[in-house]
């Protein structure tokens, strides 16, 4: 076998503004790895590749130029994510904010974020999309209204290696009333007056969880601690973070465990019109956190009112592998009362219809679009023994948006499932 050739990365990080930043990766050198890890990379239009010795690579960024030449930094995971028939957090009916910075060039800040720190837009080998990659600081999301009833979605990427002898870097989100973006971000004594603060610590055999939850600035509860064993086995592997709020009750799962369950835990009114994340490098100085695909949802479904007196119910929640058929394990609550539903009523039947947005070509996305719905009913008949005969299918592709497929927002919506009263 042909011996492995070292090269050294020199990394030269660009500074950051209040509201953008942006790595830049420079230079080449020779003989080094790093984290168990070997990297290499070629001049040119060759796209980078890896060696890996050991634990999965850190991601390394990109300068613009190599960004649009190249392929991006990358992150190597082997994570597989099983279905999880018992999970039971049912996303909201409307799309309020949808990000998974497809729109965002790699290598730069996202244009509709904020930061006091260093982020940038990435890509991590074996995980698909655009992923937000946390160097130092704080990142504040668009602005927008919360309701008084909404969910809030985002994956994880938990760039963390168990047999590190450092100490891992805390990760933690907020959901407030942050009023001016501005002085959220600078000034020192800032007070806000509403706020959800979810703490997160991380060690070698456990995640520690804590709620901080204010109102009018003074504080209304603080959860104990909440020690999630086990929790290293998904680091280097990517968590979905479910939040639910209906009026002051705040509930939470990290992928199918629920974290908290709190009937009080939130401010009336909240007024919530932001939210924050906070990320640090870890000592060997490799970003720690990665997220992507935020979603924010107003309004909580009542899907047997629709189905059974509207004949029609229509879900963005049901999410898909992207390009596949291959349904995500976040998607099981609201299949679980679906078929609650279908089992209750013995003359029930419907027709499952599946819809995509126009990335890609019409006949695949067709095809696609097909297949996902013959997954939902295989899903329900196997998963929660629904009478198959209950069941027909169909996909329509991208053929019928019900919004512009110009924003993330509109594609997301676009993407959807239709449960049809036959």
């Amino acid at each position: 076998m042909v011996r492995k050739i070292l090269y050294t990365l020199l990394i030269v990080q660009a500074t950051s503004s209040v509201s953008y930043s942006q790595g830049f990766l420079k230079g080449l050198a020779e003989k080094a790895s790093r984290a168990g890890q070997d990297l290499i990379i070629k001049k040119g239009t060759k796209k980078v590749e890896k060696v890996i010795d050991g634990p999965a690579a850190q991601a390394k960024p990109h300068t613009n130029e190599t960004a649009k030449a190249e392929a991006a930094p990358m992150i190597t995971t082997t994570a597989e994510i099983k279905s999880n028939s018992k999970f039971d957090f049912i996303p909201g009916e409307k799309i309020l904010l949808f990000d998974n910075f497809a729109q965002d060039v790699i290598g730069e800040f996202p244009l509709k974020w904020f930061t006091s720190g260093s982020a940038e837009v990435v890509k991590l080998e074996g995980l698909p999309g655009n992923w937000l990659q946390m160097n130092n600081g704080s990142m504040l999301s668009p602005i927008l209204k919360f309701p008084e009833n909404f969910t809030v979605e985002f994956d994880l990427f938990l760039n963390l290696n168990v047999n590190s002898s450092s100490v891992f870097p805390g990760f933690h989100f907020e959901i407030f009333d942050g009023g001016d973006k501005a002085k959220r971000l600078d000034a020192y004594n800032y007070k806000l007056n509403n706020i959800l603060y979810f703490s997160n610590t991380f060690n070698r055999d456990k995640a520690v969880f804590t709620l901080d939850s204010r109102e009018k600035a003074r504080q209304k509860l603080v959860s104990d601690k909440i020690f999630l064993a086990g929790f290293q086995n998904k680091y280097k592997s990517v968590v979905h973070v479910a939040i639910t709020v209906q009026k002051e009750r705040l509930r939470l799962w990290y992928d199918d465990t629920k974290v908290i369950d709190l009937p009080t835990a939130v401010a009336t009114p909240a007024n919530f019109n932001q939210m924050l994340f906070t990320g640090k490098k870890t000592k060997e100085g490799y970003p720690a956190f990665y997220i992507t695909n935020l979603k924010i949802a107003s309004g909580t479904p009542d899907m047997r009112s629709k189905l059974l007196e509207t004949g029609r119910y229509v879900t963005n929640g049901i999410l898909f592998d992207s390009g596949s058929d291959k349904i995500k394990p976040e998607s099981y609550g609201l299949l679980k009362e679906i078929a609650g539903i279908l089992n209750a009523e013995s003359g029930l039947k419907i027709k499952i219809v599946g819809h995509t947005d126009n990335d890609g070509k019409a006949d695949l996305n067709m095809d696609l679009s097909r297949k996902r719905a013959e997954a939902i009913k295989k899903a329900l008949v196997n998963t929660y023994q629904v009478d198959s005969d209950k069941l027909v299918t169909d996909g329509k592709g991208a053929s019928e948006p019900v919004s512009s497929n110009s924003t993330s927002e509109g594609k997301a919506e676009n993407r959807r499932v239709e449960f049809i009263k036959m």
